[in-house]
């Protein structure tokens, strides 16, 4: 079984990592997504390159939202501005500690 260890809480985002498989664990609300170094890196980029304004859309409740697509097409996360700027930070800040807890092994 894997030991996890917390990188990022951000709002409902959850961000762990296991150091003996290197798998990265996205759990936000009540979706866990599991990534690859690789591909939570790229994962990173994409989320970080969606401008909000540009790429959200009215909800039947009448709040702008963004639509984020998975690796999986058929799952999607919906996030208001305010859900989506905490989701990034959350991720960002994941990246950040991994590096500061590689460094801190060596």
């Amino acid at each position: 079984m894997c030991k996890t260890r917390v990188l990022s809480t951000k709002g409902d985002t959850v961000v762990s990592s296991c150091q003996g498989c290197k798998m990265y664990y996205l759990w936000h609300n009540n979706m866990l997504l599991n990534f690859t170094k690789e591909a939570f890196e790229s994962f990173r980029e994409v989320v970080n390159s969606l401008p909000f304004h540009k790429n959200s859309l009215p909800f039947p409740d009448d709040v702008e939202r963004i639509i984020l697509h998975t690796p999986n097409d058929d799952i999607c996360f919906a996030f208001c501005y305010d859900e989506f700027e905490t989701f990034k930070q959350a991720i960002d800040e994941a990246i950040y500690m991994n590096e500061v807890y590689v460094l801190m092994s060596k």
